[in-house]
């Protein structure tokens, strides 16, 4: 199974004949469109959400990532084996931050064997080098036939969670299309139970009071909520409305959330 997440959209071409490669090397494979619809060159949010996309695919599942913004450039294209058996082809830009932190690496291929490639522009490394050993590895190809080991890889900065008591501190990871705000804090971090209505959501000094919810409409409407999220991450949302612009919460964002 192949998991296929860039930022292409899908007004052009892009897709489709990454798609195409894939399936002229191996007529059997199963891909499945994570998401096409990443902001452009929006490394963090790849990041994040191939994390939590990740963890509900099975072993053996090989991930296309490609947002890119430095293709053509001296940033290495990479395989990463992680412990948990996936493999994650893309850009040594930052992008594997979170898969490899979570999951433990077994070991990183350079992918410098030309044999393998489609063809050689300088544009589209997505088509032209990440299909095509996607496709090989997913029809069983070995890690080593790509290229030499890779002893590092980039890693994105971010503010780790912290927990002290009943204050949460961490960074939005990302916003959503609804506008809700997904955190870093695991969820059971900050044991969300019955014995909690309500939470302090600090941002840049102001305190916003918060419904500790399981549902979004648990709330009025408006209202700033705090539930776990699917991907077992706190979120903060706003009953039909939209949080990210009732807060002016961005990516990497510093949050402190304190249940009461």
């Amino acid at each position: 199974m192949i998991g296929f997440i860039s930022d292409w959209g899908y007004t052009e071409h892009y897709v489709g004949v990454a798609k195409a490669v894939i399936k002229s090397i191996n007529p059997e494979a199963s891909i499945i469109d994570i998401s096409h619809e990443i902001e452009p060159f929006n490394i963090r949010k790849a990041a994040h959400i191939l994390f939590r996309a990740a963890r509900d695919f099975p072993e053996g599942s090989v991930f296309l990532v490609v947002v890119d913004p430095g293709v053509g450039t001296s940033r290495k294209s990479i395989a990463m084996r992680t412990k948990n058996n996936q493999i994650f082809v893309g850009p040594d830009n930052g992008i594997f931050t979170f898969v490899g932190e979570a999951f433990g690496i077994i070991e990183i291929r350079e992918l410098e064997n030309r044999k393998l490639r489609y063809t050689d522009s300088k544009t589209f490394h997505g088509r032209d080098i990440f299909a095509p050993a996607v496709a090989y590895l997913d029809r069983g190809l070995s890690m080593e036939k790509l290229g030499p080991r890779f002893m590092t890889y980039e890693i994105l900065r971010y503010r780790k969670p912290h927990r002290k008591g009943n204050l949460m501190t961490g960074e939005i990871a990302y916003s959503d299309r609804f506008g809700n705000l997904q955190t870093n804090i695991p969820s059971e971090t900050l044991e969300l139970t019955e014995d909690f209505s309500y939470a302090s959501v600090v941002i840049r000094g102001k305190s916003h009071r918060a419904t500790v919810c399981d549902t979004y409409m648990e709330a009025r409407h408006g209202d700033i909520i705090v539930h776990r999220d699917s991907s077992g991450f706190i979120e903060i949302a706003a009953t039909k409305d939209n949080a990210r612009k009732l807060l002016g919460l961005g990516e990497g964002d510093l949050v402190e959330i304190e249940l009461e």
